[in-house]
């Protein structure tokens, strides 16, 4: 059954991360520059949260028009990753399974976690990640 498929079918493998002290535009810049959703945030060399695109245009600083998309850098440049991630996110190793981690997911309210393979951040996967899998499969 796909459910029970390796995460590492589904993970958008990155091992990309921010300090958890870095401004909110910047995140958000590399984000966008990687084409990634989300971002794990590290603190002395552990995952401490997750920051994403979304939560960030929350804020209402972010603003689309034509077809372009930016971010008000004001009051992002003194706002850091750790006023903004969501916290103590659960990490998801590599070897878990797609039902583990959507399970994970919705017990949670998690719309993204970090995969770690020994610690070390190798990816991350999102509530979107797995129901694109699921529909596929």
């Amino acid at each position: 059954m796909s459910k029970n498929h390796p995460i590492t079918d589904v993970v958008r493998k990155t091992a990309f991360t921010v300090p958890s002290t870095v401004k909110i535009s910047e995140a958000y810049r590399l984000m966008k520059s990687r084409s990634l959703a989300h971002v794990s945030v590290i603190e002395d060399d552990k995952i401490v949260g997750t920051i994403s695109q979304k939560s960030i245009k929350q804020l209402g600083f972010g603003y689309e028009f034509d077809g372009l998309d930016d971010v008000e850098t004001g009051i992002f440049d003194m706002l850091q990753a750790n006023q903004v991630m969501e916290r103590d996110t659960p990490l998801v190793a590599l070897t878990a399974t797609v039902e583990e981690v959507a399970t994970l997911m919705a017990n949670g309210a998690y719309t993204a976690l970090p995969v770690v393979y020994e610690g070390q951040p190798v990816g991350i996967v999102d509530i979107n990640d797995i129901v694109l899998f699921l529909l596929k499969t």
